[in-house]
């Protein structure tokens, strides 16, 4: 008995010195990315910022000429719109998501596969919306040039007879001054022309697949308007009828069965994180008490989740109702822009042919006042420009809110490529 308390006490002391003497891991300290500073702000009194410009150079006045030596590629809407929803890749990735075998095909691997595609459909339209906005922003960025490079001859041939009458000390009714500042405005805006042109290509670009590389794009169309006004009730019929979005939720909604609620619940938690969690599985129960009682549950739960889809498609409904009424509101009152900014280069040409007229007959004081109407008559030109590209961008966001965007892009009929 005592040998054994013995053995029993080295084997203690032998665990026991083997656990005080075991190596303890080393915690990994973290490296610093900052050394820590004390600093004492001091007290200030509000002052003008304002940076010293005295050491800047003066900026370099470039050739102002047009686009000649650079290479473009011509695109055009239909184009536009067929390439982005191409290239919109999750929607990509949900078609590739339906050819995975999967067996025998059940009804939740059908209505799974409806849903996928309504789902990739939306994303298409979506992409399609977006690559047409900046299609039409390039547009107007490009056409929003002309307005400089045209004015630039008027303004410096004004600049240089107010110099030289300057220098004859002969009166003349501009400041060279004046006409300096004007120069310098109409380059400031040609330069933020050229860049947003450039940013709209890097941009557009991308979302049509095409790479960086690529030659510089040039939208291309007669950019017509439609002046009939557009019935909002109509727009908002279009869009609940057509929204893919909206055709899933409801396929959802109407096929939910026990064997479909698990679609159901992804549907939900698409909406927040919180809803569609799955019941928990009843356990320790006979086989036929097992299935009496999942059958209930499944019965119960399919009750919640067909009242929780139905007021996520009637919320859905009245958002994108809403997103159908707004546009067509907005491209109503567009084509009204557009039609008064008409009007007022309508009475700029006039003005322009009258200042033009009285030039011809050598009536003092005609040529300064041609070359102010003239370039009156440009930025009016400009306006108009802006006005119809900004319509086009909102009858964009009509047929967006509609889904038309991505069903037009499944019309198989020839020539809507050209």
């Amino acid at each position: 008995m005592r040998v054994a308390l013995g053995v029993c006490a080295v084997a203690l002391g032998f665990a026991a010195g083997c656990c005080t003497n075991a190596p303890v891991p080393q915690t990994r300290q973290p490296v610093p990315t900052v050394v820590p500073i004390t600093v004492e702000l001091p007290l200030a009194k509000p002052t003008r910022t304002e940076p010293d410009l005295r050491t800047l150079a003066k900026t370099p006045i470039k050739q102002v000429s047009a686009t000649e030596g650079t290479e473009y590629r011509r695109v055009t809407e239909p184009i536009c719109q067929r390439l982005a929803a191409q290239n919109a890749s999750l929607a990509n990735a949900l078609d590739a998501e339906g050819s995975v075998p999967v067996g025998r095909e059940t009804a939740a691997d059908k209505l799974k596969q409806t849903t996928r595609y309504f789902a990739a459909l939306e994303l298409r339209n979506r992409a399609a919306a977006d690559a047409l906005e900046r299609f039409f922003q390039l547009a107007g960025a490009e056409s929003q040039t002309d307005f400089p490079r045209a004015a630039f001859p008027v303004v410096d041939d004004l600049l240089k007879k107010a110099k030289a009458a300057r220098a004859a000390n002969v009166r003349f009714p501009l400041d060279p001054a004046d006409l300096e500042r004007q120069r310098l405005q109409t380059f400031t805006q040609l330069e933020q022309a050229e860049t947003e042109s450039d940013l709209l290509n890097i941009d557009l670009k991308r979302r049509l697949g095409l790479s960086a590389s690529f030659e510089r794009l040039w939208p291309s169309g007669d950019f017509g308007i439609d002046t009939d006004p557009v019935n909002a009730e109509q727009a908002v019929n279009a869009a609940l009828a057509d929204r893919p979005e909206l055709r899933g939720l409801r396929a959802v909604h109407a096929d939910l069965t026990p064997d479909t609620l698990p679609l159901a619940r992804e549907q939900l938690r698409a909406a927040s994180p919180l809803l569609g969690g799955s019941p928990p599985a009843p356990r320790g129960l006979p086989r036929f008490l097992f299935h009496n009682r999942a059958e209930a549950k499944a019965r119960a739960e399919l009750e919640v989740r067909k009242k929780q889809l139905a007021e996520r498609i009637n919320e859905r409904e009245r958002e994108v109702a809403d997103e159908a009424r707004a546009a067509a509101v907005s491209l109503n009152a567009q084509t009204r822009r557009v039609q008064l900014a008409r009007d007022r280069l309508d009475a700029w040409t006039a003005t322009r042919a009258d200042a033009t007229r009285k030039r011809e007959a050598n009536q003092p004081g005609a040529e300064l006042l041609e070359a102010q109407a003239t370039l009156d008559w440009l930025k009016a030109r400009a306006e108009v420009v802006a006005e119809v590209m900004t319509w086009h961008q909102t009858r964009v966001q009509l047929k967006a809110a509609q889904g038309w965007l991505s069903w037009e892009c499944l019309d198989d009929r020839p020539g809507i490529l050209k």
